[in-house]
């Protein structure tokens, strides 16, 4: 299905690995030009080298969505590069402090919520007066399954993916007129380097079997999801959170086999 993007300009953030990185290479397989905006400055020239080897077109900025003179200069420099910024996927975020309430540091929690939540609107702002000025636009932005359930340990990062959806769908109300369109993809459990290198066996077979399909699911699966948001097909769907979850939100009891 050919969705539309031919030509567009998209910026990922967070893309040079991880479910962001699968966003790049669908995106430019969907024909967009990406530019890739991370702090890993090395991954992402990876990333964006895999990608024209491919034969699409990509190019890495190094860019911290919590620095809003950085992100402004960076949207401006891609704008102009490629003369548009069409699509925007708020992808990178910081998912590394676990602690109880009452050991949470402080620091931690402004931290996480400046990169989170803060450096989303940054960029969300830069682009969307472009996108209001050519009258189309694709937003997409991460939330998770623990923005929407809660997550022991993980206060930081459950506050800001639940304020991902708060602002996601102001964006969705703002933008409507311009035909604009703001959704959220809420993933579940994703085989990402984090998933696969930083957590243990035994609590990955733990978090698998509370899923329905008793696996993880692929950073491909939120990648084509996200490439159907920003589609034509998709021009009347805004401000909706797509679980992307494998059941986990499910209550799922598997049968012992």
């Amino acid at each position: 299905m050919d969705f539309g993007l031919k030509g567009k300009t998209a910026i990922v953030t967070g893309g040079a690995r991880g479910i962001g990185r699968a966003d790049c290479h669908v995106l430019s397989r969907e024909g967009a030009k990406v530019a890739i905006f991370d702090i890993l400055q090395e991954e992402a020239e990876k990333t964006a080298q895999a990608i024209r080897e491919e034969g699409g077109e990509a190019r890495a900025f190094y860019v911290d969505i919590s620095d809003r003179e950085l992100v402004n200069r960076q949207v401006g420099q891609v704008a102009e590069m490629y003369g548009s910024v069409d699509i925007l996927i708020n992808n990178a975020a910081i998912c590394d402090t676990i602690a109880s309430i009452t050991k949470f540091d402080d620091e931690q929690w402004k931290r996480d919520l400046e990169v989170n939540l803060t450096g989303m609107y940054y960029i969300t702002k830069a682009v969307f007066p472009i996108m209001r000025r050519n009258r189309w636009g694709r937003i997409v932005s991460m939330s998770s399954i623990v923005g929407l359930l809660g997550g022991y340990g993980q206060a930081s990062y459950t506050t800001s993916k639940i304020g991902v959806v708060g602002f996601a769908r102001t964006i969705a109300l703002e933008g409507a007129r311009y035909n604009i369109t703001s959704n959220i993809i809420a993933p579940g459990i994703i085989g990402s380097e984090i998933f696969l290198n930083s957590i243990s066996d035994p609590v990955k077979d733990e978090v698998r079997a509370r899923t329905a399909f008793g696996r993880e699911g692929e950073t491909w699966d939120i990648a084509n999801a996200v490439a159907f948001l920003c589609s034509e097909q998709a021009k009347y769907i805004t401000g909706v959170i797509l679980p992307v979850t494998g059941g986990l939100d499910l209550f799922t009891i598997l049968p012992h086999q």
